[in-house]
């Protein structure tokens, strides 16, 4: 069922039209009663008078259950605007909440899911609304929110006990639907729900041929990675892939296969390698290990090219060891690689590069630089060790711990608990619930694509280390980089005293190398080129350290720093605010970041219309919505962002907008000074800086907080005139 609506003007009649964009030349007395009462209670219950209705039916002028000819209710159109107290009004009047009207012949519990009003569902729901219920088309309610693919309203009806694979009277499944229209997310849950993917509708089209014909990249993945049958064939004898080249779809679904691990006839590609390369799961782990120790090798090979050659040689076959690892990396993530590993920064590749240069430079160290620099440099060399020793456990803990994953429900009626708890705070929404975790969000978390979990006290996903920066090993981290940044100091003066200890060597011919540089090179290569490459790795990790120092003293993570989310409303303030809001069917809250059940702008009159497309035919229009690659920006730009670039640069530019604005400038409602901010971040226990934190326990404020159950700002926090308002779990795209 697709809503039609419009707004009301000033004077004359309006003109609906439907979801799809086509317009109906149609008025809203065609879908009003054709002989309302004298007081018209349709129209109070769409503008949401509830004091006049509330007059009507205490003078018994009017019943709760009146319906016009069509047999709709008043309670339909409050249901279907998202007029929650009219709605609770009427049913506490008696209205009946499984009434059907209109010319779907529906329920009002179906309007209201047509246009996502997920609280006023959950409110019918407690009132007795039977979801078994399907309208005259055949569609229970779980078909018409997957229409609009609102995920939080099809959350909270399959914890209603909904069938997942309920179908139409044309067989199509709720899986179906959201192929169909192209909603991977609505895909993932049905899948995740139990789904059946190998399901038929009746003229045997499975939801991988419905994803097909809408050319979803994503949806038709999924699909392929549950086990849905790629040679399927309807009741025509069309394939998928035959239904893809019908659809002109065909290209995306090669891609998809190639994704899946299978060639571009869906055959599997790995039938005849080796059994650790032949089941996906060994084949994943077997690349993970070996991109990650693939770095040792590439280095000593460019080092020794370096060393071995002269110039005029050393330079291409650098520049040649590059290029074919990195095709040949390319080619065996496409060829090998599991969908989420297509690219290099999501493998352990870069995480590598850091293990290798320890390794290699610690090598190194130990067999030539310390014999010859210990007598005359003792402490440099103390200090060198202490800081290469610390780095590395640090490195190694920051890369295995777990960051702070926020701990998942244990069965589904725990999560149907979390979902009722919320609605009943009005906080049913994607700042405080997490649609693929299933579990309730606290404040400072995010979920993370990378990891698929949700993170407490988020600070960004590195592929450096290969895992996200949490609550649980932020300290670690930073301690890192810190023994990152002083060690590669130290190395880079080690070297210098080692190198310029070394006895002269006759140059004949340094070519275009500085004269400078020729001696240093001739007399020990190694140690030189090894000495250049730490010290370029100075240069991004300077500015790793700064911003994360700059971020601990000002009591913020990287995600908030960058997005600017620590700003916003008490808690409680929000959740007033959203209950008179939704309850009165007001205005929206879009203009403060929040729309929950889809409330809409007064005044809106939503009037209920017919179905709009769906699956039956191949005449239906599609779009193709498969991005290939990853997000824009370009290479330099993903360079960039691989190097913290961006992340220096964005706080700089607040550091002049803080000197600039000064008290006007958002305020962070999490920093409590640059003292009790450092004392919050390191000084929880120096046995935990080495041994980790207990579950999701950090300082705040000079007391310790658990960030895996902080749904409200302490209340220490609140009122203390920095910012008047508490942070707000979102969700958005990974930061590196």
């Amino acid at each position: 069922m697709n809503p039609v609506s419009s707004a009301v003007p000033a004077k004359g009649k309006p003109t609906l039209s439907t979801t799809d964009g086509e317009h109906a030349d149609m008025e809203l007395s065609d879908v009003q009663p054709s002989n309302p009462p004298p007081p018209d209670i349709m129209r109070m219950a769409q503008l949401g008078d509830e004091a006049g209705i509330r007059t009507l039916l205490d003078a018994g002028k009017i019943s709760a259950n009146y319906a016009d000819p069509e047999g709709i209710t008043p309670l339909h159109w409050a249901a279907i605007n998202n007029r929650y107290n009219v709605c609770k009004l009427l049913l506490e009047a008696g209205a009946d909440v499984n009434a059907v009207g209109g010319e779907s012949v529906a329920t009002p519990a179906m309007w209201a899911a047509q246009e996502k009003h997920y609280y006023i569902v959950e409110l019918l729901t407690r009132y007795g609304a039977d979801h078994q219920i399907t309208d005259g088309q055949g569609y229970n309610i779980l078909h018409l929110a997957t229409f609009n693919g609102n995920l939080f309203l099809i959350i909270f009806l399959l914890h209603q006990n909904i069938g997942v694979d309920a179908k139409d009277t044309q067989g199509h499944t709720p899986l179906m639907w959201a192929a169909y229209k192209g909603f991977p997310a609505c895909v993932e849950l049905y899948l995740s729900w139990g789904a059946d993917v190998a399901a038929v509708d009746d003229k045997q089209f499975t939801a991988l041929h419905w994803a097909l014909v809408k050319g979803n990249f994503q949806c038709i993945q999924k699909l392929i990675e549950d086990g849905s049958d790629r040679f399927h064939k309807t009741e025509t004898g069309n394939t998928p892939l035959q239904t893809a080249k019908e659809m002109e779809t065909l290209h995306i679904f090669h891609d998809a296969l190639a994704e899946c691990g299978y060639t571009k006839e869906a055959r599997p590609k790995h039938t005849n390698a080796p059994f650790f390369l032949s089941v996906p799961e060994s084949r994943e782990s077997f690349l993970q290990k070996f991109l990650f120790f693939l770095p040792f090798g590439l280095l000593w090979l460019a080092f020794m090219a370096l060393s071995t050659f002269p110039a005029i040689l050393s330079i291409p076959t650098l520049i040649g060891i590059f290029i074919a690892s990195n095709w040949g990396v390319t080619r065996a993530l496409k060829e090998l690689g599991a969908p989420n590993q297509k690219s290099m920064h999501k493998t352990p590749f870069l995480s590598g590069i850091f293990a290798a240069t320890a390794f290699w430079l610690g090598l190194r160290y130990l067999s030539t630089i310390f014999p010859s620099t210990y007598d005359k440099h003792p402490l440099l060399n103390f200090a060198f060790m202490i800081c290469f020793g610390l780095c590395v456990y640090f490195y190694a803990f920051a890369m295995r711990a777990d960051p702070g994953f926020v701990p998942l429900s244990d069965s589904r009626e725990d999560q149907k608990e979390v979902v009722q708890d919320l609605i009943s705070q009005w906080r049913y929404d994607e700042r405080n619930f997490c649609a693929h975790c299933m579990v309730r969000m606290p404040l400072r978390s995010k979920h993370c694509k990378r990891c698929s979990r949700c993170v407490a006290k988020h600070d960004h996903h590195c592929p450096w280390i290969f895992n996200c920066v949490g609550v649980n090993n932020h300290r670690q981290f930073l301690a890192y980089v810190v023994t990152l940044e002083f060690g590669i100091i130290c190395y880079t003066a080690l070297s210098y005293f080692h190198i310029s200890a070394l006895p002269e060597v006759n140059i004949d011919n340094c070519l275009f190398i500085p004269a400078g540089l020729c001696q240093p090179i001739w007399a020990d290569p190694f140690t030189m080129y090894m000495s250049i490459w730490a010290g370029l790795q100075l240069t991004w990790v300077s500015m790793l350290f700064i911003v994360q120092t700059i971020q601990v003293l000002r009591g913020q993570t990287t995600y908030e720093n960058m997005h600017s989310v620590h700003q916003g409303f008490d808690d409680h303030e929000v959740s007033n605010m959203v209950s008179s809001m939704i309850a009165g069917g007001g205005t929206s809250l879009e203009g403060v970041g929040l729309n929950p059940g889809g409330a809409g702008p007064d005044p809106l009159i939503t009037a209920p219309g017919g179905h709009g497309s769906r699956p039956g035919g191949h005449s239906h229009g599609h779009g193709h919505g498969h991005r290939h690659g990853p997000g824009g920006g370009g290479v330099w730009n993903k360079v960039l962002r691989l190097l913290g670039v961006d992340t220096f640069l964005a706080t700089a530019k607040d550091g002049v907008a803080d000197n600039k604005h000064g008290s006007r400038r958002r305020q962070n409602p999490w920093n409590r000074g640059i003292i009790t901010n450092c004392k919050d971040f390191w000084c929880s226990g120096v046995g935990e800086l080495f041994s980790g934190s207990h579950g999701g326990e950090a300082m705040l404020g000079g007391q310790k907080v658990d960030y895996f159950k902080m749904y409200e700002t302490p209340a220490r926090l609140r009122g203390s005139g920095r910012a008047g308002g508490a942070y707000q779990s979102v969700a958005g795209d990974d930061q590196v």
